[in-house]
């Protein structure tokens, strides 16, 4: 019996909540998609709690790595706007700062989500009739009409 792996990413949030608040927490990351735990910082002073988001493979779109000045971000594209309603964003995306040491992990964290959204996409093509491919029954109907 394997374990699932994931990967283990620490991460901020600056700016949240309009700018009042600041984000801290955890990325946790495997196959199946991505958990957020995190807890915001009020002023500086005053703790929201400890909330904890579940972002299935299936709602990620995009997910990438980038450098801004001497900042390294994780940044997350979502497709379900209720889950992403749950998280503080910026855009419509997940941006999630991360330390200089921990990039080769999110490098690593990418690859994985990556790998597991390409096989995800190429299962689901496999498990779809071809009549759904190439449209519903009334285009295939009125080609064939023609």
């Amino acid at each position: 019996m394997s374990q699932a792996r994931f990967i283990t990413i620490p991460f901020k949030i600056e700016g949240a909540h309009g700018g009042f608040s600041v984000v801290s927490g955890m990325a946790k990351i495997s196959r199946a998609g991505v958990v957020l735990e995190f807890e915001a910082k009020v002023f500086g002073i005053m703790k929201t709690g400890i909330k904890e988001v579940r972002v299935h493979l299936k709602e990620i779109e995009d997910v990438k790595n980038k450098r801004r000045f001497f900042k390294y971000t994780l940044e997350i594209w979502l497709n379900n706007f209720k889950t992403l309603s749950e998280i503080p964003t910026k855009d419509g995306r997940i941006i999630l700062q991360i330390s200089k040491d921990d990039r080769p992990r999110a490098d690593e964290a990418i690859r994985i989500l990556q790998s597991a959204k390409s096989e995800s996409d190429a299962l689901e093509i496999l498990q779809t009739p071809v009549s759904r491919l190439f449209g519903d029954d009334e285009e295939i109907k009125e080609l064939n009409d023609e």
